[in-house]
């Protein structure tokens, strides 16, 4: 499996919209701890993925389906971390 900085280059060479289906999965703007982890775990399976499947329709699902996923338990990680402050403060 290829180094995480390879996949940029990798990225570049797939079908347009494998391309655009996995700038979604970038997670630096993620407040570090729950979010980022979560979101980062998602990004794994979808780099995994990228390395194993070849472009095509049902992989283009797989990508938005994996990225919708992905936005829900981000948004209940961003819950859970603000449940936490709430019931510490």
């Amino acid at each position: 499996m290829p180094g995480i900085e390879d996949y940029e280059t990798i990225i570049q060479k797939r079908h347009p919209a494998t391309q655009e289906k996995m700038r979604w999965f970038g997670y630096g703007h993620l407040p570090e701890g729950g979010p980022r982890d979560v979101s980062a775990h998602f990004t794994g399976l979808a780099l995994t993925l990228l390395g194993i499947l070849g472009d095509g329709p049902q992989f283009t699902i797989a990508l938005q389906k994996l990225v919708e996923a992905k936005d829900c338990a981000v948004r209940q990680a961003i819950v859970d971390v603000e449940a936490r402050k709430s019931n510490d403060g």
